[in-house]
């Protein structure tokens, strides 16, 4: 399937992410790949004093013309893997986890290029807001 079919068709609202915010940081253990990686090794931590929930879920965005782009998945993939959401687990404050972001399972192949995976925290304190933040990556 060509890459264009797998974006949408309009930049995401969110071009400017940086990978910490509000004590939250992501980090991935390689950022260049050779060709498209089949597991993005991730690691986040909490630095905040708050604890966030979590899941499995991350998405891929990719730059074109400067500007950034969403991936699409299937429904497939959400029905072969239960757990790929954005809730499931927490965080506690000062603490960190390590997670393997699975391209392959995605069904997609990643040409070469500018991406930049994004991870979503649900904050458990009283005003439930989700803090978004992005680590790059390149495919060579």
């Amino acid at each position: 399937v060509p890459v264009e079919e797998l974006i949408w068709q309009d930049p995401v609202p969110d071009q400017e992410m940086q990978s910490f915010e509000k004590g939250l940081s992501l980090s991935l253990v390689e950022n260049r790949f050779n060709d498209s990686p089949s597991i993005i090794k991730t690691r986040i931590q909490n630095d905040s004093h708050q604890d966030y929930t979590f899941g499995e879920f991350y998405h891929i965005e990719i730059k074109i013309d400067n500007l950034w782009y969403i991936f699409t998945y299937s429904d497939a993939v959400f029905y072969k893997n239960s757990r790929f959401k954005d809730f499931g687990s927490i965080l506690p404050a000062g603490n960190e986890a390590h997670q393997a972001f699975s391209v392959e399972a995605l069904g997609i192949v990643l040409i070469p290029g500018e991406y930049r995976l994004v991870k979503t925290f649900l904050s458990t304190g009283e005003s439930f807001h989700e803090i978004s933040i992005a680590a790059p990556f390149w495919v060579e």
